[in-house]
């Protein structure tokens, strides 16, 4: 790594930790005003599920990234870049865009063609199968079983060292 990047390295990752801070912030005033608005309408007994269905959405939100952050650090820290530690990040992140593409399925998604001249269309109800997250879903399993496999090399070659 070249010394600038180096010395901007710490930077970028304060800016991608406030990052995550403001989208942490997000959620809690949309669970807030979630909140109030379900009690506005005298809807308190659906509190519970829409806390959860939030906190879910939010910690699939928050997860990869905060992975990501830990991996960069401990790359540009202690130089581990194949290590069991950074296989599981990997894994993990490829688990929580797994599970979005099996929430984006299983919830229902509401979709409202625009037509020429800005008519709407026929709305329609049903699940959706995002292929651009599926394949980045695929992408970071392939990239977990890489990084899992360079560690397993590296190990073979501290061992004939």
């Amino acid at each position: 790594m070249s010394k600038f990047s180096k010395d901007r390295m710490p930077f970028l990752l304060g800016l991608l930790c406030l990052v995550l801070i403001v989208i942490a912030f997000f959620f809690a005033f949309n669970m807030i005003t979630g909140i109030a608005a379900l009690l506005n309408v005298g809807k308190g007994n659906h509190i519970f599920v829409f806390m959860l269905t939030q906190l879910f959405t939010a910690l699939l939100a928050l997860i990869p990234p905060l992975a990501f952050v830990r991996m960069v650090h401990a790359v540009t820290a202690s130089k581990e870049f194949f290590s069991k530690k950074q296989s599981r990040r990997m894994l993990t992140i490829a688990v929580c865009f797994a599970a979005r593409v099996v929430l984006d399925l299983l919830a229902p998604s509401i979709e409202v063609p625009a037509l020429l001249e800005g008519a709407i269309g026929a709305m329609s109800i049903g699940p959706s199968l995002n292929l651009t997250l599926l394949a980045v879903t695929i992408m970071f399993f392939a990239l977990a079983g890489v990084f899992e496999y360079g560690r397993k090399l590296q190990e073979d070659s501290d061992n004939i060292l």
